[in-house]
């Protein structure tokens, strides 16, 4: 009899161990889901944090410093309207080098590489980014002539899908300021790349501004920058100051243009503000930064909803009296008084 309680005993025993066993492996076992669930969430969390971050692509018609203040003014605006690289934002940067064939294949690769949004940082660019899509919005990262260059229909509503900035060269102001330091001057020098639609369009209103002041304009066109060095020592030796409207092919070369201009001490009357401390004697210029900002402003409010196509350009056509005193001592030329009170200073290195 008390054999048989103690085998009740004992297998009462067991079954209960057995249980806590089982117990404490399926525990484990809910522990071990648990945690990999977890970690699995965490992971998709992280993928769609990842999947909340736009990508731009910027493409840059070619390396000079104008043209880089305005990508780094695009960066700044899209950070400023909310879209912070690293955070919420992932920027495609790409530099065609003025190669129009190389920037054509960037444009077709920024957009297979997953783009939301595309800015052009010149008109080049902006060109090649329209030829690649008509689809993915496009902003225009200063571009001097939109509708000529065939970028959108019209400035107050681009019907299609650009829209961006337009920075148009204060040309009247800019040739105040040379009859303002070269009184005497007559023949005028007007330096542009004929590859180029922005610079074949503010060429013409130069020509044509020289023309309602009575001044001479003496036209001279590159094909590229091959060409510059020996067109500028020609044009030096028959004319009094040499206009420089806004152009990326020169602009990438301009310092064989300032070589060559002092070798006849022939001042330069740049477009953009960032050419006077390379050189350039005066100009009433736009801000680049202030350019690239803008832009990086609409590319915002296009990712925001805004539509390009009814969005109105943004034109930029004021700038600040800049003058070179370094080079004015150069060249041997006197600045009046009155405009260096209001100008401010450029000097190379400042």
């Amino acid at each position: 009899m008390k054999n048989k309680k103690l085998m009740i005993v004992l297998g009462a025993l067991a079954l209960l161990l057995v249980g806590v066993f089982t117990f404490s492996i399926g525990d484990s076992e809910n522990s071990a889901d648990s945690s990999n669930k977890d970690q699995v969430n965490e992971k998709i969390s992280e993928n769609t944090d990842e999947q909340k971050a736009v990508v731009v692509g910027i493409l840059q018609t070619t390396s000079h410093p104008a043209l880089d203040a305005i990508t780094e003014g695009a960066r700044k605006g899209l950070s400023e309207n909310g879209y912070v690289e690293g955070e919420n934002a992932e920027i495609i940067f790409q530099n065609g080098q003025g190669d129009q064939n190389l920037m054509n294949t960037m444009a077709q690769s920024l957009i297979e590489e997953g783009a939301d949004i595309l800015i052009g940082i010149g008109t080049p660019a902006s060109q090649a980014f329209a030829n690649a899509t008509d689809d993915l919005p496009i902003i225009m990262g200063a571009v001097s002539d939109p509708v000529g260059a065939g970028l959108v229909d019209s400035e107050e509503t681009p019907g299609k899908n650009i829209t961006g900035v337009k920075d148009q060269a204060p040309v009247q102001a800019q040739l105040d300021i040379v009859l303002e330091i070269l009184p005497e001057a007559s023949d005028i020098g007007v330096l542009y790349s004929s590859g180029e639609d922005n610079a074949r369009a503010e060429a013409e209103r130069a020509i044509n501004t020289l023309e309602d002041y009575d001044l001479n304009p003496v036209i001279y066109k590159v094909s590229s920058t091959n060409e510059i060095k020996q067109t500028v020592a020609t044009m030096a030796q028959e004319v009094d100051a040499i206009y420089l409207p806004t152009d990326n092919t020169i602009a990438s070369a301009f310092d064989t243009v300032v070589k060559e201009a002092n070798r006849y001490d022939v001042p330069l009357i740049p477009t953009v503000d960032s050419m006077i401390a390379q050189g350039g004697l005066a100009t009433v210029g736009i801000n680049q930064m202030d350019t690239g900002v803008e832009s990086g402003r609409i590319a915002a409010e296009v990712l925001d909803g805004a539509d390009p196509s009814d969005y109105p350009v943004y034109i930029l056509n004021e700038g600040d009296k800049l003058i070179n005193t370094q080079q004015a001592k150069l060249l041997g030329v006197e600045i009046p008084q009155a405009l260096l009170d209001e100008a401010t200073i450029i000097e190379p290195g400042n």
